[in-house]
């Protein structure tokens, strides 16, 4: 009867998902949703990840090349990537999915997908049939996801991979693959070196056969000191993948 009644929601969800008729935001009127999902007052308040952007974790930069954080310690994921930059509204926004809006991750989602598409060098492999793209959401804890009563990545992962789909690229998610074994502490105020400390052994890769000569596209929300997309690269490269990238909603721009 439970899955009877998930199922039910399920389609119910993805019916609404595609006919709405309000700003995921705001709930004015958007007479083109689910082309337009916000209201263009709400849009023009988001900080897009445009001109100077890090070589390697793909947050935003004040010059060209490696931001410091990178040059410091450079992530173990291959090239990270974000549309947005994580202050003001769009922060606001991407908080809300954090604490009870998984519809706004739609949006998100699908934002985020095109500007992987836009930036990712290697992106017509998955469309010419060479390969598939395995979509990866960062995970929770069991005890967090039944607490929270979702996974914002995996609203994510799920919306991009379908998106992917829809647009003629060959991609595929896990729910299963990368598994989190401990819970972590709030890493907000932390310094660089304690959210390495924080992460570390805290994710573990559940199906290691499918990772093996693979690229994998680590999605997540938010990139900070980009700690936590590392620590979940080093374990995917160590069952066997060919490249990971992450993919974030939004990064933190660089501090100088």
């Amino acid at each position: 009867m439970k899955k009877l009644f998930a199922k039910i929601q399920r389609k119910i969800r993805a019916y609404a998902d595609e006919h709405g008729f309000t700003c995921d935001v705001c709930g004015a009127e958007v007479f083109e949703y689910p082309k337009h999902r916000l209201c263009k007052t709400c849009e023009s308040t988001l900080f897009w990840n445009d001109n100077r952007r890090c070589d390697q974790c793909g947050r935003k930069t004040s010059a060209d090349g490696v931001c410091l954080t990178c040059k410091s310690k450079p992530p173990a994921f291959t090239r990270g990537f974000a549309p947005f930059v994580y202050r003001g509204d769009t922060a606001s926004y991407i908080n809300r999915i954090k604490n009870g809006n998984p519809r706004l991750a739609l949006f998100f989602a699908e934002r985020m997908t095109e500007w992987f598409i836009e930036l990712y060098p290697n992106i017509e492999n998955f469309q010419n049939g060479a390969e598939t793209l395995l979509v990866v959401a960062v995970p929770l804890t069991k005890e967090k996801e039944r607490e929270r009563g979702y996974n914002q990545a995996v609203e994510f992962a799920e919306r991009i991979t379908l998106t992917l789909r829809k647009l003629g690229y060959a991609a595929e998610t896990d729910g299963e693959l990368l598994v989190k074994t401990k819970e972590t502490l709030p890493q907000k105020r932390m310094t660089y070196r304690e959210r390495q400390e924080n992460v570390s052994g805290a994710y573990r890769v559940h199906k290691r056969k499918a990772c093996r000569g693979r690229t994998i596209l680590l999605v997540d929300d938010v990139l900070t000191t980009g700690a936590t997309g590392g620590e979940c690269a080093e374990r995917l490269f160590a069952a066997g993948a060919k490249e990971v990238c992450f993919l974030v909603a939004a990064a933190v721009p660089e501090q100088n």
